[in-house]
């Protein structure tokens, strides 16, 4: 992991354009930027940030467009066949200058900073006492408020998790799964995400872990193995194009 003071490509990307900037434009430059920044080590940035003239950013600056964004990021680590460390960032931000380009900063950054508009109660400005007790003889009552009970006792919503869709896995005849960082089980069970009616599968015979914004498949110790291209695997990191064997059963990896 390179250091959260993050190694920086300026200006990185420099597209002229032509009237409005297109959804497809960003998501382009942005799958530019991914390819670009690729190291010996096949490592690549975690934090993406887009500037885009005022009128541009406003119009764009919408959440369905930036989870598109970072579905593109993800998927293109996947084509390349490289690596992200941390959690992956995807901006929009206005332009300083008036320019009339899409300019895209990568960097490496180890924790994101939590946004401005977001409270964090456990770690607000909270006395664990809001209002102390005295000693004056004029106080009837005095109410003692304890900050984690006050913490505990608030309506907080839970953070909503994006469900990113990066990959499909299917069999051609009749099943077939979309799936993005959630973990994934495959066998004869019916509890699985993805059931084979294979005798020659297991009850859990493989799953699909994510890790370091890579899909990859381990063989849960199943009876008659699981394989990658015919070849036996118990981990691999998977590819766009991977045939999948399991039992009888051929299942096919794709990127999205």
């Amino acid at each position: 992991m390179k250091s959260a003071s993050a190694i920086i490509g300026r200006l990185a990307n420099l597209f002229q354009r032509r009237g409005e900037v297109e959804p497809n434009e960003l998501i382009k430059a942005l799958e530019h930027e991914v390819a670009k920044q690729k190291t010996k080590e096949s490592l690549v940035p975690n934090s993406y940030t887009i500037y885009l003239c005022e009128e541009d950013c406003h119009r764009l600056s919408a959440a369905r467009l930036i989870k598109a964004l970072h579905e593109a990021v993800e998927r293109k680590v996947i084509r390349e066949d490289c690596f992200m460390e941390g959690a992956l960032s995807v901006k929009i931000k206005k332009m300083t200058a008036d320019e009339n380009s899409i300019v895209i900063v990568s960097s490496y950054v180890e924790e994101f900073v939590q946004d401005e508009n977001t409270i964090n109660l456990d770690n607000d400005v909270l006395s664990q006492t809001l209002i102390e007790n005295t000693d004056s003889a004029d106080d009837d009552q005095t109410i003692i408020a304890d900050k984690m009970k006050i913490v505990e006792t608030m309506r907080t919503a839970a953070p909503r998790k994006i469900e990113y869709n990066l990959a499909l896995l299917t069999d051609y005849k009749t099943a077939e799964i979309v799936f993005g960082e959630r973990q994934i089980y495959i066998g004869r069970k019916e509890t699985n995400d993805f059931v084979l009616a294979d005798e020659s599968v297991s009850r859990i015979h493989a799953y699909i872990a994510y890790e370091r914004h890579r899909h990859v498949l381990y063989d849960a110790g199943s009876l008659n193995g699981t394989f990658v291209n015919k070849k036996s695997i118990s981990r691999r990191e998977l590819k766009d194009g991977d045939k999948i064997l399991i039992g009888r059963t051929t299942l096919t990896y794709k990127v999205l």
